[in-house]
């Protein structure tokens, strides 16, 4: 089997989809042996599409980066995460495992983030709701998808704290957090 195929077999499987998942690859595998590489590329999207209804809501990125994302893993990530004081926390997010809903012929999810800033302690000195609302449209369910997020923390004063966002499926109920460690000088 090609170590590529191989690669994605291993990342895709899941006990609940596992023979699936095992039978695209296979699929993959005969596709390319006789030529047909848009046949196999179809077989791993649709392992990836039966393993990403499988999975729980994760964020498998979560950065500091020195601007916006232009696009799904065009970042340049931050050196480090000491921030000056009014210094904006400028964060990348990778969600996976969502919910897509069909709305007028259209693949929909929405997303919601919730932040809490919080000593090292776990003691929330600050935070908000739904402070990021991501609703993207789309003809397929698209498994490349980031966020980009703004945070302004002006008046905090110097210390270490920690940045928990919840990241919240709407189309589903399901949530998954992710904590940022970071000071600010």
């Amino acid at each position: 089997m090609p170590a590529t195929v191989l690669a994605l077999l291993g990342a895709l499987c899941l006990p609940a989809s596992a023979g699936s998942l095992q039978d695209k690859a296979g699929e993959a595998e005969a596709a390319l042996g006789a030529g047909d590489g848009m046949a196999a590329v179809t077989a791993m999207r649709q392992a990836l599409s039966d393993a990403w209804r499988e999975a729980p809501l994760a964020v498998d990125t979560a950065l500091f980066v020195t601007e916006p994302a232009d696009g799904y893993g065009i970042y340049t990530v931050r050196t480090g995460n000491i921030f000056a004081e009014g210094e904006p926390l400028r964060i990348y997010l990778e969600p996976v495992g969502f919910d897509w809903i069909q709305v007028d012929g259209l693949h929909t999810s929405l997303l919601t983030v919730d932040f809490d800033l919080t000593s090292p302690d776990g003691h929330v000195l600050a935070g908000q709701k739904d402070f990021g609302r991501f609703d993207f449209r789309s003809h397929v369910p698209n498994t490349e998808y980031m966020v980009n997020m703004t945070l302004n923390v002006s008046g905090a004063p110097a210390g270490d704290y920690l940045l928990v966002l919840t990241v919240n499926d709407e189309n589903s109920g399901a949530s998954a957090k992710v904590e940022l460690p970071f000071a600010i000088q």
